[in-house]
């Protein structure tokens, strides 16, 4: 039968980032990122032999939303999907069996609107200028969105200008996206503009360099053309390469070798781009102020989410700014769906006092015994109370896996899906680094405290209000309390917690605080060995075990690790990894990268990899297995065993299956200089000739 609410679902279907929210009577009910329950980082919607303009909806989020509510696809009232680049409405309908007049997609071109629906959806503004910088948005024409300016007053969201980019005239996304691809920094395949925008406090600004970026009439101009020729003169060219023409910002990666990280030309191009890209957002916000009568500032797309950038923005005259949490495309499903309320269904946009940012579901004490009984820790568990207990262990510089109440809503843990520790703790940036995330060691951690401990620690006189409870700015220390974790350039990027959405969390901080005078934890999110943040109870437990965390609170029940027998331990461990969803080889690829090659090590001895499982993947796959054993038992000095995988490596290297089908045609039907050549490589094509075919040249020779 149908309820008198009115509900109205929210899917975003973009190539990354896929999301599902459910609207109840204009309110925000629940949502949730597709990553979250496929485990996925990014969650890319594409089966792999399909073209990816075809998206798969967030099916796991949707069925999520739905179930959490208790309703069915047929008590919608209203579904408004959408996505980045092309349109969705017609892939959406072909997975689900819904009326199809309850399905709208936001006009095209639509992607930078859903954002700014995200925005001011969830602001503590009545008005407000809203600006939205992202990668790319729909594309028209030939062209796609890259910047938006809109104006939410009287209750309506007006464009004031809309910026469109090109392949020669890029966004500032894909600019920030060029350095940090090209200095060795990604994540799940894609680039990390969090980790340049760690980075760039350990560059220096080179005066020989030119500007990159052009600001002009409230635009920016961002020239491929200018970039490649700047880079031509920094980076290392891929031979045969030199002269390749760049028309794509996919040719720069195929034009260029990517330097490593961690290298003095890599901080200096990190300060180079983080120098340039705040300069153009403090051009388009100037202008964007210059254009309203709005005194405060909304904003969104994957570039809000810069705190560095974001703390210069008050400078230039704005009273307050937020940034939807979700700041990415994650966060336009609560922004098609908000929308749809508004726009389709002819409702008042509310505004809310301040946005609850946990909106994942509820889970019940029998979900929290089950996972543990599904690793046979169900024994090693007690019931305590959570704050008290982890009071004490931070006081004992323990770590704790905190695992309370709803999930938080974008990528920053914020105390729902934490991992916490002892700011005060020697080292302790180091040992979070290297033991617990296993990830760059530059990489800054932030805290979370209460508002009057963040105003004792860091000076927040020129940080927007409306950031602080979302781990989105950055405050410079005042004295030395937080020496063991600030950045490069004497800042910390913190939360200010809310008593009121949070309590627990809030009174374990304010009790440390009594003891220690600092009221604040270093609070990092609760993720480990590639996966994004952990959801569910299962995800915790399984995460704990992988991590090498002291204790898992998770609601009133604490495990810890000093507890639970050595050997039931390491065969939890060895179970959790084999239930993790990470590609094992890109695993231990990606820590002998950072430099953990003993932790790889490690993985691989407890572990293990299958040499059949990637010989049945593919010469390509198994040449990577092959180098990973190859750097191994050099490592090793194991120096026969890497002598087998070296030839292993040359057997299986050969031309691709297209070049075959090439070679065969030259052979069979050409008569000209070409058919020679393709009757040489045609020896040497198949998997294993190549080495028997230059062996046997060279012992001809010799």
């Amino acid at each position: 039968m149908k309820s008198n609410h009115v509900y109205i679902l929210g899917v975003n279907m973009s190539n990354h980032d896929r999301s599902a929210c459910l609207l109840k009577n204009g309110e925000v009910l629940v949502a949730i990122s597709e990553e979250r329950l496929d485990r996925r980082k990014k969650s890319e919607g594409f089966y792999e032999n399909n073209p990816r303009s075809i998206v798969i909806p967030p099916l796991a989020s949707i069925t999520y939303v739905l179930q959490e509510a208790n309703i069915s696809l047929d008590e919608l009232d209203l579904v408004v999907c959408g996505r980045s680049i092309n349109s969705c409405k017609n892939d959406f309908l072909s997975y689900f069996p819904i009326d199809s007049t309850k399905v709208v997609e936001i006009p095209l071109p639509g992607h930078h609107l859903a954002h700014a629906y995200s925005a001011i959806g969830t602001a503590p503004f009545k008005e407000a200028a809203i600006l939205v910088i992202d990668e790319q948005g729909h594309h028209l024409n030939g062209n796609f969105e890259k910047c938006s300016l809109y104006h939410y007053t009287s209750g309506e969201i007006q464009e004031v200008r809309k910026y469109f980019g090109n392949k020669e005239d890029i966004s500032l996304g894909m600019f920030y996206d060029i350095f940090a691809s090209l200095i060795g920094l990604s994540e799940a395949g894609t680039p990390a503009a969090g980790k340049l925008m760690g980075l760039a406090p350990y560059g220096n600004k080179r005066e020989e360099w030119p500007e990159l970026i052009t600001l002009i009439n409230g635009d920016t101009y961002i020239s491929l053309t200018r970039i490649d020729n700047f880079l031509s003169n920094i980076l290392p060219i891929r031979k045969g390469m030199e002269d390749y023409l760049v028309t794509h910002i996919d040719g720069l990666l195929k034009k260029y070798i990517a330097i490593h990280w961690d290298t003095t030309l890599a901080y200096d191009l990190a300060y180079k781009a983080q120098e340039e890209l705040e300069r153009a957002i403090l051009y388009l916000s100037t202008d964007l102020l210059e254009r309203t009568s709005a005194k405060c500032l909304c904003y969104a797309g994957g570039v809000a989410l810069n705190c560095t950038a974001n703390g210069k923005l008050l400078d230039i005259g704005w009273e307050d700014i937020f940034v939807h949490p979700a700041a990415t495309d994650d966060g336009n499903a609560i922004g098609l769906a908000l929308y749809g309320w508004h726009k389709v269904l002819k409702n008042q946009l509310d505004v809310p006092m301040e946005f609850n940012p946990f909106l994942g579901k509820k889970y019940k004490i029998d979900d929290i015994m089950l996972s543990l009984k599904n690793y046979n820790l169900d024994g090693y568990v007690e019931k305590t109370n959570p704050i008290t207990i982890a009071v004490d262990l931070l006081l004992n510089n323990k770590i704790i896996c905190w695992f309370q109440g709803q999930s938080e809503w974008g990528p920053r843990a914020l105390g729902a899906r934490s991992i916490l520790a002892n700011p005060l703790m020697n080292g302790i940036t180091k040992i979070l680094n290297s033991k617990i995330k296993l990830r760059e060691h530059f990489r800054p951690f932030g805290i979370s405290g209460t508002e009057k401990g963040i105003e004792k620690l860091l000076y927040t006189d020129n940080v927007a209000t409306s950031l602080k409870p979302y781990m989105l700015a950055v405050g410079k220390v005042k004295n030395n309390s937080l020496d063991e974790i600030k950045h490069k350039d004497d800042t910390v990027r913190f939360q200010v917690v809310n008593p009121n959405l949070q309590p627990n969390y809030y009174k374990l901080i304010r009790e440390f605080g009594e003891i220690t005078g600092i009221e604040a934890v270093i609070n990092t999110s609760f993720n480990v060995l590639g996966e994004p943040l952990v959801e569910s109870p299962n995800d915790a437990v399984r995460q704990f075990l992988l991590t090498e965390a002291d204790v898992l609170i998770i609601d009133n029940y604490v495990i810890n690790r000093e507890n639970i027998p050595t050997s039931l331990y390491k065969e939890m461990q060895k179970e959790a990894f084999n239930q993790t969803y990470v590609d094992k080889l890109k695993l231990l690829l990606n820590l002998e990268y950072l430099g953990y090659e003993e932790k790889a090590d490690n993985i691989l001895s407890n572990f293990g990899l299958c040499e059949k499982d990637y010989l049945s993947l593919g010469a390509s796959d198994f040449r990577s297995y092959c180098e990973y054993m190859l750097k191994l038992a050099v490592r090793q000095k194991n120096f026969n065993m890497a002598e087998n995988y070296a030839k292993n490596i040359l057997e299986w290297s050969a031309y691709s299956k297209e070049s075959a089908t090439a070679i065969e045609f030259l052979v069979n039907y050409k008569n000209d200089e070409y058919r020679d050549i393709a009757y040489l490589i045609n020896q040497i094509a198949p998997q294993g000739e190549a080495s028997n075919f230059f062996r046997k040249l060279l012992s001809e020779q010799i």
